[in-house]
């Protein structure tokens, strides 16, 4: 309870910091470099949240809020940022969230924390170097079958190109850490297999490499498309922590994967955007897809054998931006095994998480979101609805945990959503009423209701249904929590 009372008068001395030296309460997000001469230097504690939630499995109020400590410099083609970020909860959805995105959490299991920083560095007007530890992801859809944005922070350097014409280009290395070793924690609960600490660190030290890279091109003023490829390889005890051959640009990896005896974990994947409308730049509308190949042959897949190789997944969505507001619904789905290796060792994961859809494989899910605004007033709305195929006992494996080697499966043909269903609902909705608390300071005064419905839970942890109520002040948008 001590910690928690400091992390609130920290966050309320926080607002009384902004207030005074008339400083905005929003935090910058990491943009691109612009073109000025001139140098600045700025550390901010930032609140970007603080109210109190009650939900149905807690029989008493939980303060929340989310606390973002940051400094930030700037010269002419470089800046620099870092972020120490604190958020505080007890309810399912913001439980899942921090297993998956968050570096550690307390003894009380309420309070998280972690930290992300870029440098970014342009040496010409088409090139630029970014080195840090951050959040990344792929993709135009809420979802994305590449990299998912819900994932923990991980080191990585990356190179972009782009010269303001049809083409862009960026390749990167990223360092990823294991699962914690289950023999530290006596006292851990639940599914072994999808155990994580209840507090301390959530994940190992660096025991895998990866590097993505994602070509994009625009085929003409409606049409874009890209190409994106990974490959993963087990660097534990220092072994094979720098491979060549993979950081070569515009080399095509897979390929390259196979040359080198075929033991690492390669991914290749295509995406595809049309705009739609004629007011593209106020009004974004646009159908947009995903498709992700693991492996396949052909002919199993024509001849609907089920074989557990052939793993692939699909997305597809669309977004329609109004006056108003706008909506966007999209449909996901992946077969079993996909993003799995025959050691888990070169697991598409990052610790125990899905780097790509948060649902891992052998899913399907389909996700709604839709905001509405009107002068001071905002309406957030969010319905994600999936199943899964799960082994509840652990004796059947059935492809939906990427961290599970393939060599663990007991057969040869897996039918999509074959196990004990897993059957997720959740819905969510948010609406804030923007303030001016001074003459310089302004905030959002926010009401907001989760409920979820689950059964088949493998963590053994969640309520089958729950609800949670929250309200508050903020400075920045609405933040859900997991919705998986």
């Amino acid at each position: 309870m001590g910690k928690q009372l400091c992390f609130l008068l920290l966050t309320l001395f926080a607002f009384q910091v902004n207030a005074q030296q008339e400083r905005s309460p929003c935090i910058s997000v990491f943009n691109a470099l612009e073109d000025s001469t001139e140098s600045t230097f700025k550390v901010s504690i930032t609140p970007q949240r603080l109210g109190i939630a009650f939900t149905s499995d807690k029989s008493r109020a939980i303060p929340t809020g989310f606390l973002v400590a940051g400094a930030h410099i700037k010269k002419k083609r470089w800046q620099c940022d870092i972020l120490l970020e604190a958020l505080q909860d007890g309810s399912t959805f913001l439980r899942r969230a921090i297993e998956a995105g968050w570096d550690r959490r307390s003894q009380s299991g309420l309070l998280a924390t972690r930290w992300r920083g870029r440098w970014q560095w342009a040496p010409l007007e088409s090139l630029q170097i970014v080195i840090g530890r951050d959040t990344l992801s792929e993709g135009w859809g809420i979802r994305s079958l590449f990299r998912g944005r819900h994932a923990a922070p991980a080191p990585f350097a990356q190179i972009n190109l782009d010269d303001g014409g049809r083409l862009r280009y960026h390749h990167r290395i990223e360092l990823l850490q294991d699962r914690q070793h289950m023999g530290c924690w006596m006292g851990a609960i639940g599914d072994p297999r999808t155990w994580i600490p209840p507090s301390g660190f959530l994940r190992s030290e660096i025991q895998k490499m990866m590097v993505t890279h994602r070509l994009e091109v625009d085929f003409g003023k409606r049409l874009t498309g890209a190409l994106w490829g990974a490959v993963i390889w087990n660097s534990e005890n220092g072994q094979r922590v720098f491979e060549p051959h993979y950081l070569l640009p515009l080399t095509s990896l897979r390929p390259t994967e196979y040359a080198q005896g075929s033991s690492d974990n390669a991914l290749v994947g295509l995406e595809g955007r049309i705009k739609l409308g004629r007011k593209w730049e106020r009004r974004p509308r646009m159908l947009y897809g995903q498709f992700l190949l693991d492996e396949l042959i052909v002919e199993e897949l024509l001849g609907a054998t089920g074989w557990w190789g052939n793993k692939f997944s699909l997305l597809g969505g669309i977004q329609w931006d109004t006056r108003w507001g706008g909506w966007r619904w999209e449909i996901s789905a992946a077969r079993p095994w996909t993003y799995s290796h025959y050691t888990s060792n070169a697991t598409y994961t990052h610790g125990i998480t899905p780097l790509a859809h948060p649902l891992g494989a052998n899913f399907i899910e389909t996700t709604w979101n839709g905001r509405w605004q009107k002068s001071v007033w905002k309406i957030e709305a969010h319905f994600t609805a999936s199943v899964r195929g799960d082994d509840p006992i652990g004796d059947a494996p059935t492809g939906s945990m990427p961290q599970i080697g393939d060599i663990q499966k007991t057969e040869e043909r897996y039918s999509w959503l074959n196990g004990a269903l897993r059957k997720r609902s959740v819905a969510f909705l948010d609406i804030a009423k923007k303030i001016r608390l001074l003459d310089s300071f302004s905030a959002q005064v926010f009401f907001q209701t989760a409920l979820g419905w689950e059964s088949g839970s493998l963590d053994n942890l969640s309520p089958a249904n729950e609800l949670r109520i929250g309200l508050g002040l903020r400075s920045s948008g609405p933040f859900f929590g997991a919705d998986w």
